[in-house]
């Protein structure tokens, strides 16, 4: 009995092994420095941009090779032109490569020319429990290469967490991290890698990391698509009055409203009223409204709040996409239907959004009062004139549409599969970089479409590729695969043959 309980006792240790080094005070537990000298080495720096040569993301990735391959968020690089990686030591690498993705859990694989890099061990995060110690390792525009301590909550499915989506594991933990710590390392006390930091709230203690040990397939990927070189990718030096929750290139403070934008008297404005709605939980209506309501331009404009049940002359919508730092907003002339403006800012939180929300959309606001009543009366007419107009002149055949277009859209009919997984499969081809086509976001903006479908009890994906301006069909197929990130790619390899067989890429020399 005595040797049954000692041989119980040994299994037991060795399954929680991770766990006993992550609990707080533990024997041989590393102290915050001791953790950041351990795990900095592999914890990179990430710089994206759109191919401007201007930093869009700054992030942090961690690397999970030793020849070369880094684990970071997807968003941070998804529709990113040129990359940059940058080590602890000083190293610079402007040739990445993007390896694989998994949109579901936000997490990319990235490669970089390198070889003999750190690697950090991989603990199994299943035996990790609640209340154990662990540590945040980050790197960012303002704050490199720094490490936080805090306390693991619970490990949740992202099925119980609003926004996550579902079908994978998260970590939630206490840390106030800083901008730009998506992508960084969560560790144990014994510097073991646990998760990659996807969801955050700088500055305060309700964040979440994806599983190393459920992403770390990823870099096994052979292959790879290369981003543009990163080699003209610089930080801007951040103004001193910023603080290290700002992003990248964003203002402390909103820029001052114009002093002197010629406008009409109150009675001559075409605009009245606004209403304001909010598609996300990380800004409330009412916090936008406040901020609306101290900007200059609203008085001058002699704005005011419409009743409830009151249409509004304008309508206001902010959203941010989830796991981003990204604020968008449109404004709708209601009585006409019409688009005055969208945009977007980038900021950390809703008081670092709103007012800089709100002085842009006054900015939009006041353009648009200078505007005569007829023009905004007349836009609907106006706008199906040019859109008839457009189709007239548009190609009907479909060759002809194949060979000229330039733009792109996708969109999706199934829950099965989300229209960005078909966008990342199309634009890591490089059969349309060649071509110079575009993936856009708007359908109206687009020269064609795709469009993606799953019937009910089926393995069957069907897609079609339409003129957007004439409605035309100008392919059709069908392929069969088990879910979304299989079939994603499949379809984008037709589409690809599709066009390649009206539209020769610019190397290659047609018949004759």
């Amino acid at each position: 009995m005595r040797l049954l309980k000692a041989l119980r006792t040994a299994a037991l240790l060795a399954g929680s092994v991770c766990n006993l080094w992550a609990q707080r005070g533990a024997p041989g537990a590393l102290s915050g420095d001791q953790v950041l000298d351990r795990v900095s080495p592999s914890v990179v720096l990430v710089l994206a941009g759109r191919g401007d040569g201007q930093v869009a993301t700054a992030g942090t990735g961690l690397i999970v090779r030793a020849d070369g391959v880094v684990l970071t968020t997807n968003h941070a690089v998804n529709g990113m032109r040129e990359v940059q990686v940058r080590l602890k030591n000083g190293e610079v690498y402007d040739r990445v490569e993007l390896i694989a993705s998994d949109e579901r859990r936000d997490v990319a694989a990235l490669r970089i020319p390198a070889t003999g890099l750190p690697v950090l061990p991989i603990c199994n995060s299943a035996n990790v429990k609640s209340g154990a110690s662990v540590f945040a390792v980050s790197t960012g525009a303002r704050l490199p290469w720094t490490v936080v301590s805090g306390t693991l909550s619970a490990t949740r499915m992202a099925d119980d967490v609003p926004g996550a989506g579902s079908g994978y594991r998260l970590l939630e933990f206490t840390a106030p991290l800083a901008a730009d710590s998506g992508g960084g390392a969560l560790v144990d006390a014994q510097a073991q890698a646990l998760g990659i930091v996807v969801a955050f709230s700088p500055g305060q203690n309700v964040n979440f990391a994806v599983t190393v040990d459920s992403v770390a397939g990823l870099a096994a990927v052979s292959g790879g698509t290369p981003f543009a070189s990163g080699n003209r990718l610089q930080l801007s030096k951040a103004p001193a009055a910023a603080t290290a929750g700002t992003p990248v290139g964003t203002p402390a403070v909103p820029p001052a409203p114009s002093p002197d934008l010629g406008l009409p008297r109150p009675e001559q404005l075409p605009i009245r009223t606004v209403s304001v709605s909010s598609k996300t939980i990380h800004i409330r209506r009412e916090r936008l409204q406040d901020d609306l309501r101290k900007n200059a331009l609203f008085g001058q404009l002699a704005l005011r709040f419409a009743d409830y049940g009151q249409r509004a002359d304008v309508a206001i919508a902010v959203d941010r996409p989830f796991l981003t730092f990204d604020w968008t907003y449109t404004l709708v002339y209601q009585p006409s239907d019409l688009t005055l403006a969208s945009g977007m800012i980038e900021a950390v939180d809703e008081f670092d959004a709103g007012p800089k929300l709100a002085a842009q959309i006054m900015e939009q606001l006041a353009a648009a009062a200078v505007l005569p009543r007829a023009a905004l009366a007349g836009s609907r007419a106006a706008l199906a004139a040019r859109e008839a107009e457009s189709a007239r002149r548009s190609p009907t055949d479909p060759a002809e549409v194949l060979r000229t277009f330039g733009t792109i859209f996708v969109e999706s009919h199934t829950i099965w599969m989300k229209g960005s997984l078909l966008q990342d499969a199309l634009f890591v081809r490089p059969e349309l970089r060649e071509w110079g086509i575009r993936i856009v976001d708007d359908r109206n903006a687009a020269d064609i479409y795709v469009d993606v479908t799953r019937p009910f009890l089926t393995w069957d994906w069907v897609y079609k590729i339409i003129s957007t301006r004439t409605g035309s069909v100008l392919g059709t197929g069908k392929i069969i695969a088990l879910d979304g990130p299989a079939a994603a790619p499949r379809i984008a390899m037709e589409v690809v043959n599709r066009i390649l067989s009206a539209r020769p890429l610019p190397t290659t020399k047609g018949p004759g």
